[in-house]
């Protein structure tokens, strides 16, 4: 077994396919961790993030029981990009904290192939940790299409698809044609990946 864990980074705009395409490395015994979930996590009843959102925007961004109502902060920073950037710099640290402890923990248990995935992987975060980063990419219309089947609305999509980060990679995979088609690059990408051991 590796002395560390091989990391791959995950990142793409919505409804590019990204919870699609961790299903198909946890078939393949990849262990997945996704930001989306520690974020909820840290939006909890008095939970770290939920306090710092109170503390910086004001306790009516929670609700009665003390967890962040998301709905209504994601509105009002998908509006204002400086709101925005003061959110990530409040929650980003924490994110980052989840993911490594969840590392730690992964090392533990013996797992040395794990999938991140993230909106950010700036090179003094997430990044860091990576061995490997993926975009996912599929035409802006057909993320559209995706999104609004979730029942959000044109709006939230078009503010979100506008902050979506991009970095420089080593893999792109496309998700615009088939199931079989997106399952196909995948095992495309597997096959390029050197795992050390």
């Amino acid at each position: 077994m590796a002395e560390k864990p091989y990391i791959i980074g995950i990142f793409g705009p919505p409804g590019s396919g990204k919870s699609t395409l961790l299903s198909f490395f946890e078939e393949k015994g990849f262990a997945v961790w996704k930001a989306d979930d520690a974020v909820k996590r840290l939006y909890g009843p008095h939970a770290d993030g939920s306090k710092r959102v109170a503390e910086y925007f004001g306790k009516n961004f929670l609700a009665s029981d003390g967890s962040v109502l998301i709905s209504r902060l994601a509105k009002m920073v998908l509006s204002k990009r400086l709101k925005l950037k003061i959110l990530e710099y409040l929650i980003h640290p924490l994110v980052i904290n989840e993911a490594v402890h969840w590392i730690d923990e992964q090392k533990k248990l013996g797992h040395d192939r794990l999938v991140i995935e993230a909106a950010a992987f700036d090179s003094d975060g997430l990044g860091r940790y990576t061995d490997l980063l993926v975009k996912v990419m599929a035409d802006m219309e057909i993320c559209r299409e995706r999104v609004l089947a979730r029942g959000k609305t044109d709006a939230y999509f078009s503010a979100l698809y506008s902050v979506t980060r991009t970095y420089e990679t080593s893999y792109v995979i496309e998700n615009s044609d088939t199931m079989d088609d997106f399952k196909n690059s995948f095992e495309k990408l597997l096959s390029t990946i050197t795992i050390p051991t």
